[in-house]
């Protein structure tokens, strides 16, 4: 007797890698074809797109916003669920979780939350935050009392509160050859990271 796929798994395609960015049209493609093998979900996360990654700050443009919407919609009319991404790892600004820090200018966590919100309203049903191939220079740049791991889980946790829907996430620490220089990472992620957050 075949085995019946459980409902809530994801089943679907990434748009996540680097090179050309794909046409929305072709996208649309790929969203029939995920549609006609019963799949769920397209991950919308091209390294590519400048404001995804390098400039995760700026907020889309509305003629983008458009054809995002667009292309959400037409999703949606095939039952397949449009995760979208959010990577800021190359440059957020981790002292931004404590809000009471007053020499902070611009908060990195609210900017963060304006773009998530910014494509939720525009039809994604959910995001994901991306902290996948970013440098090892957290120690670096924060030189802190909290872990990389238990700064990156603190994150996805704010996110999910401000959000207050689901989220998913990708730790820098993805894949066993990362592990072997920071084999803390992931035990101190663990330890503060929301169980209701998927990974």
């Amino acid at each position: 007797m075949k085995k019946e796929l459980k409902k809530n798994y994801i089943r679907g395609y990434i748009e996540g890698f680097y090179g050309r960015l794909l046409e929305w049209e072709g996208r649309k493609l790929i969203i029939k074809s995920l549609s006609k093998n019963k799949m769920n979900s397209y991950l919308y996360a091209p390294k590519e797109d400048k404001s995804h990654r390098l400039h995760w700050r700026k907020p889309y443009s509305l003629a983008w916003r458009k054809k995002f919407r667009e292309f959400t919609h037409f999703s949606k009319n095939h039952n397949v669920n449009i995760i979208a991404g959010v990577a800021p790892g190359l440059d957020f600004n981790f002292k931004s979780l404590n809000c009471s820090s007053k020499s902070i200018k611009v908060n990195d966590l609210d900017l963060l939350c304006y773009k998530s919100m910014q494509l939720i309203e525009d039809g994604a049903t959910s995001i994901a935050l991306l902290l996948d191939d970013i440098p090892d220079n957290f120690k670096k740049n924060f030189d802190d009392n909290i872990s990389e791991g238990t700064s990156h889980g603190l994150l996805a946790n704010k996110l999910l509160e401000k959000l207050g829907q689901k989220i998913f996430f990708v730790p820098r620490i993805y894949a066993d050859e990362l592990i072997i220089s920071h084999p803390e990472y992931l035990f101190d992620l663990s330890k503060v990271l929301n169980q209701d957050i998927d990974v």
